[in-house]
Formats: C-alpha cells, sequence, structure tokens
C-alpha cells in the first residue's frame, strides 16, 4: 500500500529531477533565504499542484513568511505534492473535505495572493471584503484569469499581470504547452503522431504552440478560430482555417486552447468521423463539455488512466483525454522549464508587491521583473551547459 510518506518522497525525487538540469528557482531560492523580502508576512497561493508547483513554494518559503497553498482544480491536484507541502508544515486545501477551500485559506488572512484563473481574488472581492484593507497586492498568472480581472472595476489593491507580459505567452504558453500536450497524447495512447490530422481550436499563444508543434511532429494541422485577424494570422503560417464542423468530417484529433466553454459538445460531434480523440489545452475543464458527451453515450469504456471511449450512436465512438481537462498539467508532462521560468516572474512579481509601491487595478509585469527572471534562466541553461 502506498503511504502518505511514500507520495511525498516520490515528489521529492521529481522535484531533485526538474532542478537538477535548470536550477533557476534554487537560485531564485538562494536570494530569497538572504533577502527575507516575505518575512512577517502571510501569502496565499492557489495553484495548480504538481512537483513543478512544489518546487516554487520550497524556495519561496525560505524567504520567510507563512504560506497557505489551495489546489486550482482536483483534476490538476497530484497527491504526492500536497502531502509533501504539508509534511513542510504549510496549510494545502483541496476542497477534499467538502469545504470551500479558497475560503479555508482566506480565514489565515493573507496579505498577498497568487492566483490562477483570479478564484481566490474573486473570493476575497466577493465573500471577504473584510480583509481588503490589509492586502498589499495580487498577481494573476492565467489568460483566463486576466480575462476575470479585466471586468472588475475598482479593484481595491494592485494585481500584477503577468500572462500578459513579454514571456508568459512566448515561452510557457506557445513552447511549454504546445509541446507538452503531444507528448501527454502519445504517453496516454501510444499513438504516433506523424501522419495524424489534427484540429487545433483557437489561434492565441496556445494554439499556436500547438499548431506548430503538431506540425514539428508530421501532422496534418487545421486551425477553427472565430476571429477573423487570428484565422487570418493561421492562414498566413501555412494551416487550412476550415469552419468547425467541416473539419471535424476529417480530423481524428481535435485540442481546444480557447479559454471559452463548450467549444465542443455532444451536437458538435455529429459531424465528427469515427474515432475522434478529444482534448484540451486550455486552462478550465468545459471547454469540452464531457458531461453533454456521457449523457447521449450509449457505452462508456474506461480503456486506460485518463482515456474514456464513449460510443455515440451506431458508428460512431469518441475517445476523451483527460475528462477534458488541461492534458499538460494533468499528466504534468513536457519541458519544465517554461513553466518554472514563469514560476520566476510570479516570485519575483511577490517579492515586489512587499514593497507595497503599487497603485490599485491591474498592473502589467514590470519589464525589470521579465527581465531578471530572463537573466535567472539564462544563468541556469548555462549551468548545466544546455
Amino acid at each position: 500500500m502506498t503511504t502518505t510518506k511514500d507520495r511525498a518522497f516520490a515528489t521529492v525525487k521529481e522535484m531533485g529531477r526538474i532542478n537538477a538540469f535548470f536550477p533557476i528557482l534554487q537560485r531564485l531560492g538562494n536570494r530569497w533565504a538572504a533577502s527575507r523580502p516575505w518575512e512577517g508576512r502571510r501569502i496565499g497561493l492557489n495553484l495548480h499542484l504538481t512537483s513543478l508547483t512544489a518546487c516554487l513554494v520550497r524556495e519561496m518559503t525560505l524567504g520567510g513568511g507563512e504560506f497557505v497553498v489551495t489546489a486550482a482544480s482536483p483534476a490538476t491536484t497530484d497527491p504526492g505534492t500536497v502531502d509533501y507541502l504539508r509534511g513542510e508544515g504549510l496549510h494545502v486545501y483541496t476542497g477534499g473535505d467538502m469545504q470551500n477551500r479558497f475560503l479555508q485559506a482566506l480565514d489565515h488572512a493573507p496579505e498577498i495572493l497568487v492566483d490562477v484563473g483570479f478564484e481566490l481574488i474573486a473570493t476575497v472581492l466577493d465573500q471577504r471584503a473584510d480583509l481588503v484593507p490589509s492586502i498589499l497586492g495580487a498577481v494573476e498568472v492565467t489568460r483566463s484569469g486576466v480575462v476575470q480581472l479585466k471586468k472588475r472595476s475598482n479593484l481595491p489593491f494592485p494585481i500584477i499581470n503577468i500572462n500578459d507580459g513579454r514571456l508568459k505567452n512566448a515561452v510557457e504558453n506557445r513552447h511549454g504547452v504546445g509541446e507538452a500536450i503531444w507528448q501527454a497524447v502519445t504517453l496516454l495512447t501510444g499513438m504516433h503522431l506523424s501522419g495524424r490530422r489534427v484540429g487545433v481550436w483557437g489561434y492565441g499563444p496556445v494554439g499556436k504552440g500547438l499548431a506548430a508543434y503538431a506540425r514539428a511532429a508530421g501532422m496534418s494541422v487545421e486551425v477553427i478560430e472565430r476571429d477573423p485577424c487570428m484565422r487570418l494570422l493561421a492562414h498566413y503560417d501555412g494551416f487550412p482555417t476550415p469552419e468547425a464542423n467541416d473539419a471535424l468530417t476529417r480530423i481524428g484529433v481535435a485540442v481546444t486552447a480557447t479559454g471559452s466553454p463548450n467549444v465542443i459538445t455532444a451536437e458538435h460531434l455529429k459531424h465528427a468521423k469515427d474515432g475522434i480523440v478529444l482534448l484540451n489545452a486550455g486552462h478550465g475543464g468545459d471547454e469540452i463539455n464531457v458531461k453533454s458527451i456521457r449523457e447521449v453515450a450509449s457505452r462508456e469504456d474506461h480503456i486506460a488512466e485518463q482515456v474514456v471511449r464513449y460510443a455515440l450512436a451506431p458508428g460512431k465512438r469518441v475517445t476523451v483525454l483527460g475528462a477534458g481537462h488541461p492534458l499538460n498539467i494533468v499528466l504534468n508532462s513536457g519541458s519544465p522549464e517554461p513553466v518554472l521560468l514563469h514560476f520566476a516572474v510570479l516570485g519575483l512579481a511577490t517579492e515586489a508587491l512587499c514593497k507595497n509601491t503599487y497603485v490599485p487595478g491591474e498592473t502589467l509585469v514590470p519589464p525589470e521583473i521579465e527581465n531578471q527572471a530572463a537573466m535567472f534562466a539564462l544563468e541556469a541553461l548555462d549551468l548545466v551547459a544546455g
């Protein structure tokens, strides 16, 4: 039987492998251990709880302060990471006790917030306004979170937007997700990618990376994009840009990267060819409406871990990977480097908030923070002679 200690130890070993080849966070940890930027502060982190996150949190705790952690999604929560963080004395809330994990974290009255998806920040604004006077600021990491952020007016504290900086989209979204998704598909299914026909829903930074890495793997790529400008860019990048229903008649793999719900539903799949494989690369778990597929399916076969095949009609089968959640995060796949880079930006932005020099409202991540992170990345790459 696998114990809590066993799971935590497995996470520690994985953290060692990650840091051995790209020690960017270790170098930042040395800096934070010397400067102690969070001494006497309470930090609330809402993140996907993977071994990569464990690497970040371990180094941040060297900088003093009290840390409380919430799981961004149960589907992207690694039990070993939870066990490790709790073993280090951190408060970690996953919602597994049927409680609101965000409210539980906010009971610790954090003064700085870090969020993916604007959920922890929104909980403060909507349900714990009493905490606002003591909050120095927040950091939002994701595109979906920034979309929600921009819907708010009169924000009472500064929120640093990392997603729209120079590095997040160009490195983590494009190269990190673009590479990781296809590694995850091969790992789960055993499919050889070359010669497969794929449809990429959305041509933002993630979609561009998915299309480029799919093409590099020998796949035939079509891009489905509603925005006319982005559709034109996909065309000039050399990708066919059909309408969704037309593409579904040909493609064998469909991947969503739009940030919008219900991009693919059971209704859309009436046009799909038999055997199509569906997966999501967006932040949330609702771009593929798996519930609608399950409701109309006559049969559901769990053919492998994170691989479920549905029979929708005679001669029509659909396979969903990762239950429609972001597959690269579910499997913690791909190169750690892009994720660790944006974690470095996250850490440096959190450090900057302690100086309390930002005005309330949205603030684009300052160039000096990204420049610092880039220098740390270049030094880390040089250390391992990459």
